[in-house]
């Protein structure tokens, strides 16, 4: 089947007709492969209706059912609709990939990539529709598109370019004439052609468009060829500037955005001044509730076609009731935005802050890093590139970023009265106009946006009263608050904005509202919040949908809910004052939720992992649902921070067990994505739990995590320490599956080491206690090592033996994962033994199933292994095929090797 959004929305080739079927089919493409909630669809489909669309939902539903053809691709469940799009049939990716693969290849192949990723355009994206999502989906393959023609201009410039060039870039810029790396290509194509003024007079048409237009001088690049021209000096196409991944990560701006003329005027002349300046960071500083994150979303929105690289946003948690996000998480979180995956992600906070420097170099790039505390949070997350523009957001004025680092302060204070006055009409709607009653209203509002806001919505929900009662209303809740609170009139005035439209809420909102105030993260999900609350899933959302409308909460990305930190400090007052055991019972739902929802992903990552005993665990019938292995991996990014918040919590609490089930699940996750921190992190935790609840069993399984993170990360002694620590335990306890897996591991460590017959004793050990115990897994695993480990020592007659053995039983077992290290193997054996055309053969093969299960890291280091092999053979155009794929893959995901693939391939 072949979906295209890339123009008119077709299926195979037809172009669906009527309105709402293109909405609904083009939000479920954005979203092909997730969960969409059906909330979500009924307001993508009909924005502000409130009476019930469920029915008139499902009947379209139905009709795409018919459409498609195939009714089992768009499935229904307790997450919402999922459409399910196999590799290849959307334009939209098709298009993405070929693009990532273009900018990593050399410029003849990235040329012809280029082409045909454009070709499969054929108008606006998801053709002109209206949705809010689908614009920004539109906007942001559009970007792509002109980043992909800029792309192929450059590839033919580096392949000679032909002479129509000049003409082509003459009407992109007409078209486009704010693209500085057009200019750029133009000046170069000129230059070469001998047409030097020219080429110099393109640059001052840019400088003077860039500065009446914009306000700003042309960028580092523009400049750089100027100058090269002048001096007569050879000039070449720079590196792409169209990166793999393109961050979005702004959020939406906010409705009936009022006033701030003057701030955003003066953000512009900030960043007209970034292009020659330093330190380009601007820091945008106000008391709580002002409008800080509102305005520069605003203004980020805003000037989105000044970064065309992207946007980074950061919610930096100053100030809320849960922890800030430490510096190495959000660099993290940076990096995987800019297309570098966990296992390339460096471990400490410096070589974290080093990549992502380097990865913002040359880019055009926003960053915002919203709600920071102190200097120490911002400095390590700056790029220090001229290229790349920081807007930070705090209550504290941030003297030390002004005085140390060179940044501009933008002081926001309250709305004046007039603003305040309009934005409170223009949410409140009709039954406005007593202009004194609503004089009171600002006041006792103070002019915030954020109480004026949630004061406009408790009038907008209750037709029986008037601006005057609710400012009666208002006066009197401040008065009550004013005798409890100390924090100055501010502070108790948004209180009591909060506390009457609490009071307001129905019950079922009301008491969803509390119990969030339990949970130590930051947002949560509608199934989440359904585990917390106890309710079925459809209630939950009829609670959240009351929760977002009194804007106490507001709906994310992806379903995820989350709140302003004032009303998550109000949650968890109100929290406090429930009690103790409908406390205990709210969080105990939330963790079990955590913990199968866990166990759900990892059995869709790895079949073959051990399982985890849960008697005594209660069931939970709001499991996330799992359609692919792709949704386990994407929850669990989404929640990762989450998890580890919460096996934290679960320690504080006293909950021992689920804190040592819930980290021991995490392993086999953390292990696949290598985010070793968090692996090191909730192990630690977990073991001191089992330790203190006495939990012998869990304290060596976590044990054993912990050695194979430490392995992994080429703590080879911590390792070995580790895993003998936890061979006694199992030892103690009589568990020979614990034991055999133990000393296997200890092999594996001691044969990095260069300790080999230490790490042989220990497999053989290992092998002879799985084959007792009929474990194939094990058995296959332990053989594929000691093959290994024979081959290494020139034993090939004996490491053919172990490793043809291995083979046979994880063919007979179906065990594929395995399989395809010991196929690897075998491939290296007959490469040492100079058979290259067999160990082509089992590469290949050992490639298929990698590709299968989609693992590029393991991809890439096959391809490259058949680059060796096709080079030893004379074979060279095969080995740059290999390792022209290799390095797609590489720069796909962040890989390392990438650097000597392209040294070997001279780019």
């Amino acid at each position: 089947m072949e979906f295209e959004v890339l123009g008119p929305i077709r299926i195979r080739s037809v172009t669906v007709t009527g309105r709402l079927q293109k909405v609904l089919l083009g939000t479920l493409l954005a979203n092909a492969n997730r969960d969409v909630p059906a909330s979500t669809l009924v307001d993508v489909l009909w924005p502000g209706k409130t009476d019930d669309s469920a029915s008139k939902l499902y009947l379209h539903v139905h009709k795409l059912r018919r459409l498609l053809g195939e009714p089992d691709r768009l499935a229904s469940g307790e997450g919402g609709y999922h459409l399910r799009v196999l590799p290849g049939e959307l334009d939209a990716q098709r298009f993405e990939s070929l693009v990532d693969e273009a900018v990593a290849s050399d410029p003849r192949r990235c040329a012809e990539l280029s082409r045909e990723a454009l070709a499969l355009w054929r108008g606006e994206p998801y053709d002109g529709l209206d949705s809010p999502e689908l614009a920004e989906r539109a906007r942001r393959l559009t970007e792509r598109r002109l980043a992909a023609i800029e792309t192929l201009c450059q590839a033919e410039l580096a392949d000679g370019g032909p002479s129509s060039l000049v003409d082509e870039l003459t009407e992109l810029i007409r078209r486009h004439p704010f693209r500085e790396r057009l200019h750029e290509l133009l000046m170069i194509a000129l230059y070469r052609a001998g047409r030097r003024t020219t080429a110099l007079g393109v640059y001052r048409a840019a400088r003077r468009l860039f500065v009446e237009e914009l306000g700003i001088e042309p960028g580092p690049e523009l400049r750089e060829a100027e100058r090269r021209i002048l001096a007569g000096l050879p000039i070449e196409p720079a590196g792409s500037t169209a990166p793999a991944v393109v961050p979005s990560e702004l959020p939406r701006t906010v409705r009936n955005f009022v006033g701030r003329a003057a701030e955003l005027s003066e953000l512009d002349d900030q960043l007209a001044l970034s292009g020659r300046d330093s330190a380009p960071v601007c820091v945008v500083v106000g008391t709580a509730g002002v409008g800080k994150t509102a305005t520069v979303v605003r203004w980020g929105n805003r000037v989105r076609p000044r970064f065309p690289d992207g946007q980074l946003y950061v919610d930096l948690r100053g100030y809320g009731p849960e922890q800030p996000p430490s510096a190495a998480n959000v660099l993290e979180g940076f990096l995987q935005a800019l297309g570098v995956e966990g296992p390339a992600i460096p471990r400490d906070l410096p070589a974290r802050a080093a990549r992502f420097r380097a990865l913002a170099a040359r880019r055009r790039l926003l960053v915002v890093l919203d709600n920071a505390r102190t200097c120490e949070q911002v400095r390590p997350l700056l790029p220090m590139s001229s290229s790349c523009h920081v807007v930070v957001t705090s209550r504290d004025s941030l003297a030390g970023l002004v005085a140390r680092d060179g940044a501009n302060r933008i002081v926001l204070r309250r709305l004046p009265s007039s603003d305040a006055r309009e934005l409170f009409r223009g949410l409140a709607g009709e039954r406005t106009d007593d202009a004194d009653a609503i004089d009171k209203v600002v006041r006792q509002c103070v002019r915030l946006p954020l109480a004026l806001r949630v004061a406009a919505e408790i009038f907008r929900a209750r037709d029986n009263i008037s601006v005057a009662d609710l400012a009666a209303e208002l006066a009197d809740e401040h008065r009550r608050l004013d005798l409890m609170d100390a924090d100055g009139d501010a502070h108790t005035a948004i209180r009591s904005v909060f506390s009457r439209s609490f009071h307001h809420l129905p019950p079922s909102s009301a008491r969803l509202f509390v119990l969030w105030g339990l949970h130590p993260g930051h947002d949560l999900t509608a199934s989440a919040f359904a585990a917390l609350s106890g309710e079925d899933l459809r209630a939950t959302r009829k609670a959240l949908d009351a929760l977002t409308r009194s804007h106490l909460v507001e709906e994310g990305f992806a379903g995820r809910y989350r709140t302003h930190d004032l009303l998550r400090a109000y949650a968890r007052e109100l929290a406090d004052e429930v009690e103790p055991a409908s406390r205990e019972a709210g969080m105990r739902r939330l963790f079990v939720w955590f913990l199968r929802t866990v166990i759900a992903a990892r059995a869709f990552v790895d079949p073959k992992a051990r399982v985890i005993d849960l008697s005594g665990v209660e069931e939970t019938r709001t499991e996330a649902p799992f359609h692919t292995r792709d949704d386990a991996l994407a929850w669990f990014a989404s929640e990762r921070a989450n998890l580890v918040t919460l096996v934290r919590t679960a320690a504080e609490q006293g909950a021992d067990h689920i804190c040592c089930l819930l980290a021991a699940a995490l392993m086999r996750l953390f292990y696949l994505t290598k985010h070793w921190d968090d692996w090191l992190v909730t192990h630690e935790i977990a073991v001191a739990a089992a330790r203190r609840s006495g939990r012998r069993v869990d304290e060596a399984y976590l044990l054993l995590g912990l050695g194979n993170a430490h392995d992994d990360v080429g703590g080879f002694e911590k390792a070995i320490e580790y895993f003998r620590t936890t061979a006694e335990v199992f030892h103690e306890l009589g568990n020979r599956h614990g034991q055999a897996w133990t000393l296997n591991n200890l092999g594996v460590t001691q044969d990095s080491m260069g300790r080999f017959a230490e790490a042989a004793k220990s497999y053989t050990a290992a092998l002879e206690m799985f084959q007792a115990d009929r474990d194939l897994h094990g058995e296959g695993i332990a053989l594929n090592n000691l093959g290994d480990l024979r081959r290494q020592q020139g034993l090939f007659d004996d490491s053919l033996r172990h490793l043809r053995n291995a083979v046979a039983l994880q063919r007979s077992s179906g065990d594929r994962t395995s399989l395809r290290f010991t196929l690897r193997t075998l491939g290296d054996l007959y490469r040492d033994k100079g058979l290259r055309e067999q160990a082509s053969e089992e590469y290949r093969d050992a490639l298929a199933i990698t590709r299968e299960l989609d693992d590029r890291w393991g991809s890439a280091r096959l391809l490259v292994q058949l680059a060796d092999l096709s080079v030893a053979d004379g074979r060279e155009t095969e080995a740059r095929d290999h390792l022209h794929e290799a390095l797609g893959l590489c720069t796909a995901t962040g890989d390392p090797i990438a650097e000597k693939i392209r040294a070997r391939l001279g780019a």
